[in-house]
């Protein structure tokens, strides 16, 4: 229902919000967990010293990390944790690659197979359905086997899954592999952000979330700017030759160089380790020694009901989950909506007569937008920091929207501008300036938002996030699906500001959660339960 990854899509470092449970309390900083007085919480060398000193005794010992624990992700060296938290990312910009090619290659394939427009549309929906159906199975294994055995096994089946569309006899085939190809997919929306959370403590995870915010608004409209001018000289088949090349490569790269992760799942190897040492030195405690996460494991139906169930309810009843699932759900639809709506633009017919290929370069400025965002991004962290430090170093939510109000204001601009700009008679670049725009306004915004969440609910956020996550891919697999008929009813400009006039409606969300979000969370038992706590503390 929502990744591991975009759990932790709001630089929630003092937990990792999927280790046991959407309640779970802090299992990233394991050094600080407290356990019961009858139990003692060591590091492995602490353990072991204890165990020789009294060889016999069974003490109960619950390992955890060392303060500077090199099996710990957050002290591994600097560059090995910007080169996963990009390897990480970039597998989000090839999973949207996926997702928006087909695009490209729709009118050859309304050709050769004799279907309608519609039909090709719902290729690309079933591939975004997948990617909202597939979390909620991969989320729970991510958590009981570890995020690399998902990551590998996933993304073999995304891999292979290229070859029979490439291959496809007809239309049948293509729309069943899309969507399992989708399903696949979900396993950078499952694990990237919570990877970046094993690698980072919370202070320092400004830039590398940024990085995966770009990755998740940058990489749907580049798949339009890559495969543009493959589908127009080489055929829509080769499309899918080379996402399964692409795909190949990073999965061996995935295979090799990147490791696991996830804290629970090391402390359990490591809590292998040291049982084995001790009782190669014959020490009792090696039959009591658990590792620290070892008493909140829960199995795998357990880690499915709540997957299932307490989203909905985070969903209808906390306001500012439901309100951010609407704006979240508009923008992702719009972007795919984008997908048929460019095409009808600066295509033939009413458009600006460009072929496959310069329609999709027309794509780029949807690709710049975010891009310019995410250079300005520093200054909404460094607003935010300069309000936790105001505060005595408690968390400020409500200071993750400052810049999404600008943001929210982009939007209707952008719509408006797009509109009534996209007459044949108006220099192409002007409406790729426009939604150069929206680009920008939908990074600011969704970072922002899933930010505010994360940080309102902290322990509760992946139950949160949940909700939003689902009404954003099933309502980015919707809008595509009547967008050609909406341009072509409405007309180019009159359709786009309609779209303009519903972003005109949500302009007030940012502005709400910014100046009366505080009471809206004192309101909330969940988020309430959070109010005023330490930025580092544990959550």
């Amino acid at each position: 229902m929502v990744s591991d990854g975009e759990k932790q899509l709001g630089l929630s470092y003092g937990q990792d919000t999927l280790q046991t449970s959407p309640d779970a309390s802090d299992k990233g900083d394991v050094e600080h967990l407290s356990k019961p007085d009858s139990k003692l919480a060591l590091s492995e060398e602490e353990a072991l010293a204890r165990s020789r000193a009294d060889p016999e005794g069974m003490l109960p010992i619950y390992l955890t990390f060392a303060p500077n624990d090199r099996d710990n992700p957050r002290n591994w060296a600097k560059r090995r944790k910007w080169y996963i938290t990009c390897f990480a990312s970039m597998l989000n910009v090839v999973t949207c690659l996926c997702a928006g090619s087909i695009s490209s290659g729709a009118m050859e394939i309304q050709k050769e197979f004799l279907v309608s427009a519609e039909i090709t549309t719902l290729a690309l929906s079933l591939y975004v359905l997948g990617l909202a159906v597939g979390p909620v199975l991969l989320a729970p294994l991510s958590e009981y086997f570890g995020r690399q055995p998902v990551y590998m096994v996933s993304w073999f089946i995304h891999f292979i899954f290229q070859l029979p569309v490439a291959l496809a006899p007809n239309i049948g085939t293509i729309l069943v592999c899309r969507f399992i190809g989708g399903f696949a997919g979900g396993a950078p929306l499952t694990n990237t952000g919570g990877t970046i959370s094993d690698l980072w403590r919370r202070n320092d995870s400004g830039g590398p979330m940024a990085v995966y915010g770009l990755s998740s608004t940058f990489g749907p409209p580049l798949a339009l700017v890559m495969s543009g001018y493959i589908g127009l000289n080489s055929g829509w088949r080769w499309i899918f030759w080379v996402l399964m090349a692409i795909t190949g490569a990073f999965w061996v790269l995935l295979v090799f160089t990147i490791p696991e992760t996830r804290h629970t799942i090391i402390l359990q190897k490591k809590t292998k380790r040291v049982r084995k040492a001790m009782r190669k030195e014959g020490l009792k405690a090696a039959d009591s020694i658990t590792d620290a996460n070892a008493d909140e494991r829960k199995g795998l139906h357990q880690l499915f009901a709540i997957t299932l169930t307490r989203p909905f309810h985070f969903l209808f009843t906390e306001p500012i989950t439901f309100f951010a699932a609407i704006y979240n759900g508009f923008l992702y639809g719009l972007v795919y909506l984008f997908n048929e709506a460019f095409p009808l633009v600066f295509g033939p017919g009413k458009g600006h007569g460009f072929n496959g290929g310069e329609q999709g370069l027309a794509f780029l400025g949807l690709c710049i937008g975010p891009i310019i965002a995410f250079l300005f991004y520093p200054l909404q962290e460094r607003y935010y920091l300069r309000r936790v430090a105001e505060n005595d170093g408690k968390g400020v939510p409500e200071a993750r929207m400052w810049m999404a109000r600008l943001g929210a204001m982009f939007i209707p601009v952008s719509l408006f501008w797009f509109g009534w700009t996209s007459y044949p008679s108006v220099h192409w670049i002007v409406p790729v300036i426009a939604s150069a725009m929206f680009g920008a306004g939908i990074y600011i915004i969704i970072l922002s938002i899933l930010n505010y969440v994360v940080d309102s609910y902290q322990t509760y956020s992946a139950s949160a996030l949940a909700g939003v996550i689902l009404v954003r891919n099933i309502v980015g697999a919707g809008f595509p699906l009547f967008a050609t008929q909406m341009y072509n009813k409405l007309d180019y400009e009159w359709a786009s500001s309609l779209l303009g006039f519903i972003a005109i409606l949500l302009v007030p969300i940012p502005f709400i959660f910014f100046y009366r979000g505080e009471t809206i969370r004192l309101r909330s038992p969940w988020a309430r339960e959070h109010f005023n706590q330490d930025e580092d503390s544990p959550h």
